[in-house]
């Protein structure tokens, strides 16, 4: 349970960075594409934190195998936005 919390705190700094070079771009080079970037970290990030808040204030309602499936979809999301960060950031 604690590594799925840690990964979705994870998730929030990734998308905090993404957010921060999307809106950057976005303020240098004003396109559909840049501003759907920052819509789509934005939305994402909220989606984030209300999974973090639902895992920490709602821990007791929460069963094992939820949370083993909740641990998977957070650990896939979190190397996707990984790769995501570190190509945006080198690129």
């Amino acid at each position: 349970m604690e590594l799925a919390i840690l990964l979705e705190a994870v998730n929030l700094v990734l998308l905090s960075v993404l957010l921060y070079v999307y809106v950057g771009n976005y303020r240098t080079i004003r396109t559909g594409f840049g501003l759907g970037l920052v819509v789509f970290a934005a939305m994402l990030a909220v989606q984030n934190a209300l999974a973090l808040y639902f895992h920490v204030m709602m821990v007791d309602y929460y069963s094992a195998a939820v949370m083993g499936h909740a641990l998977w979809l957070d650990a896939a999301q979190s190397a996707a936005l990984l790769v995501l960060a570190w190509k945006t950031w080198t690129e």
